[in-house]
């Protein structure tokens, strides 16, 4: 049997029975204690049992000639509240039943919510007829009547005060029929800081209303008010279909949705591992595309780019729009296949301006890549064109390094000296400027150049200097470009110049980072315990011009100069020697060539071209997987990075420098405490470059 209303709502405002006192009797209603908040109506008990020819039908009858069935249902609702001995008439529409005029147009403007013409019309009818009077059923429904309008005006101007106090006063609104009431009732409850209230007025509704819509819009309603522990109680409530399908499931969905959002607004680290496992039941019978990039994006924020990656895949195939493009682009990015989403992101590209800066960041990367990939023409000359008319700084560097790498060094300059023209203060791009006009041979372009940057940049400040750098300080800017890449100058054949013997036996390939919270960059200083004649090898010779031995020595004077890709071709010729030392020499030197451009995976191959002691090899070992983590950071792998630290512990003692990339790793990965605990120890040694991520990791772990 359902609870009366009157009694429920008794208990929702503290009795200490739930709706019903010893006696098994609805408690009389009280009326709350509010200050300020006068009572517009006085309580009324609902009616004593009355005989059927007591009970006014003529409201019931009038919405029933007028088709309005939602009227009808609400009106034996209320009648049967006030005589639960009353039963409605089999046939409404019975023909014995004469209505009257008047009395039909009292209920019409009832009907309309025009209650003074409600009343206005009462009047004239007593007028006219002084001996009838109204019917204590029809005065009673005009009460209630201007009470529910009362009280959703309160409600919508935020008295919520007055909300209870008319609640109180009026309980018999509070039926199904007005299940906006309840809705209203719960909302006051819930900002008048009584939780516990609303919640009963929500199980009400679920315990006695049979409407499914309003079923479930009584849970949406309250999972906007309630917190999700509270609303579980609710949605235990559920009713399920013959197929076993619950009513609440929309709103389950909207929840898992909602949790997943959570995390990407930042506001929690990860949603419940049901909540991402319904939304993927969901998407697996409905590949609703909006429900897939929210899976997408969901992944990659737990750094899962590879599943991030199909979820993206199957919304661009549901739909190929700019929002499944955008994530299926930043997926791609994240797996390190720039070049792939340049391809995908092309046709998206000028759709907006986020869409422009994600293709400009895929050219960008796609140029970037390393060991350098000679791009299709098609594809050069379209990220050519559009970088060039959006003026973007990071593309023109990158096609300035670009064009470094393949023997091109005054279309260099002009990519590197347009990229200044956008942008004066970048200082990867004058950079390149000053490494391209030392290729040329143009040592005035070059003095000047590092007369106007060299108080702003330390590695254009030591620019063709053979001073070896400490190992524990690095003077690399926090550019993103490569900056190790110098490639072949095209100078003219000239005669082989004079050389001397250099001793084999070179420097450790020692390998200097600066990391910081968005790149990190490297320089690897040039041999200090070698003597040679820098003017030796100034102009270009082909290798082959000289003997293996010759060649080694060039080499090494190359390497002196900062002109490592030159000096790998002179290695190369060294190997030919029938000579092991001179081979191995060689092989050695080669690798460390390889280790000044940033390519370890090119390090590494000519690392093994010849046998090397143990001790060099545990050099080059420690500089290749210096490079690979610098690498893997700066595309955005952490977890690269960290096995490559890792790897490298094991043949040489981390720096500062390089604990200070380990704990921006951490960071990144959202493993803040162990990031705060390194950043804190390296800033402690005095290492000033430590302390921006100490704070950074305090704050995360603050929030």
């Amino acid at each position: 049997m359902r609870t009366p209303l009157a009694a429920i709502l008794v208990m929702m405002l503290g009795s200490t029975a739930f709706g019903q006192d010893a006696s098994g009797t609805p408690p009389e209603m009280p009326v709350p204690q509010t200050q300020g908040i006068p009572s517009t109506t006085a309580p009324t008990a609902p009616a004593s049992p009355t005989s059927p020819q007591s009970v006014d039908e003529t409201a019931l009858r009038y919405f029933a000639r007028q088709g309005d069935q939602r009227r009808v249902d609400a009106e034996i609702a209320r009648l049967r509240t006030l005589y639960p001995d009353w039963d409605p008439p089999e046939n409404l529409l019975t023909d014995d039943y004469v209505p009257d005029a008047s009395i039909e147009r009292i209920w019409e403007l009832y009907g309309d919510g025009d209650f003074a013409g409600a009343r206005a019309a009462i009047a004239e009818k007593q007028s006219n007829d002084p001996e009838w009077q109204p019917t204590e059923d029809m005065l009673r429904s005009l009460q209630l009547g201007e009470a529910a309008q009362r009280m959703r005006n309160a409600s919508d101007a935020d008295q919520y005060e007055t909300v209870v106090s008319i609640a109180v006063n009026m309980p018999e609104l509070l039926i199904c029929s007005n299940v906006d009431l309840l809705w209203r009732l719960a909302e006051a409850f819930v900002k008048t800081d009584n939780d516990q209230r609303a919640i009963d007025a929500y199980t009400y509704v679920l315990n006695n209303c049979d409407d499914g819509q309003e079923r479930l819009a009584t849970v949406q309603q309250a999972s906007e008010l309630l917190n999700s522990d509270q609303l579980d109680g609710l949605l235990a409530l559920e009713r399920m279909a013959g197929d076993g399908a619950g009513e609440f499931e929309p709103i389950r969905l909207d929840l898992a949705r909602n949790a997943l959002v959570a995390v990407l607004s930042g506001q929690s680290p990860r949603a419940r591992n049901e909540d991402v496992r319904r939304l993927e039941a969901s998407v697996a019978s409905t590949n609703n595309a909006e429900d897939l990039r929210l899976l997408g994006w969901y992944a990659l924020n737990q750094r899962r780019p590879t599943q991030a990656l199909s979820w993206f895949e199957t919304a661009m195939d549901e739909d190929p729009s700019v929002l499944s493009a955008n994530g299926l682009g930043v997926a791609l990015l994240d797996l390190d296949r720039p070049a792939e989403a340049e391809e995908i992101l092309l046709d998206y590209e000028g759709e907006n301006e986020e869409m422009t800066l994600l293709y400009l960041s895929a050219t960008a990367a796609t140029l970037a890549r390393t060991p350098r990939v000679e791009l299709d023409p098609e594809v050069l000359e379209r990220i050519v064109a559009i970088g060039y008319d959006n003026r973007h700084v990071q593309t023109a560097q990158e096609l300035g390094w670009y064009a470094l790498d393949f023997g091109q060094p005054q279309t260099a300059i002009a990519w590197f000296e347009t990229a200044l023209g956008w942008d004066t203060s970048d200082e990867g791009s004058a950079f390149g400027l000053v490494v391209a006009s030392d290729q040329l041979g143009d040592d005035a372009r070059v003095a000047e150049i590092k007369a106007e940057w060299s108080g702003r940049s330390q590695r254009i400040a030591d620019f063709g200097t053979s001073a070896a750098q400490d190992e524990s300080r690095s003077t690399q800017s926090q550019s993103q470009a490569p900056t190790s890449i110098i490639p072949t100058a095209q100078a003219p054949v000239a005669a082989a110049p004079q050389t001397r013997n250099i001793p084999p036996r070179q420097p450790q390939p020692a390998v200097a980072v600066t990391a910081t919270r968005e790149t990190a960059s490297v320089v690897t200083p040039a041999p200090t315990s070698i003597t040679v004649n820098a003017q030796g090898c100034s102009s270009y010779v082909p290798p082959g011009n000289y003997s293996p031995g010759q060649a080694l020595n060039r080499a090494w004077c190359l390497m002196e100069l900062l002109r490592p890709s030159e000096a790998v071709e002179a290695f190369q010729r060294a190997l030919q020697s029938s000579s092991t030392d001179t081979r191995s020499d060689a092989a050695y030197g080669q690798a460390l060539a390889y280790v000044r451009m940033g390519l370890p995976e090119h390090a590494s191959v000519a690392a093994a071209a010849a046998p090397q002691s143990q001790a060099r090899s545990v050099e080059l070992q420690t500089a290749i997987l210096t490079l690979t983590a610098l690498s893997a950071y700066n595309t955005g792998d952490y977890r690269r990075a960290l096995v490559a630290l890792d790897e490298r512990s094991l043949y040489a003692v981390e720096r500062n420098d390089l604990l200070t990339l380990r704990a921006w790793s951490y960071f990144h990965l959202g493993r803040y405490v162990e990031a705060e605990q390194i950043f804190g120890a390296v800033a402690a040694t005095g290492y000033g470059q430590a302390l921006e991520g100490f704070y950074a990791a305090q704050g995360r772990i603050r929030r």
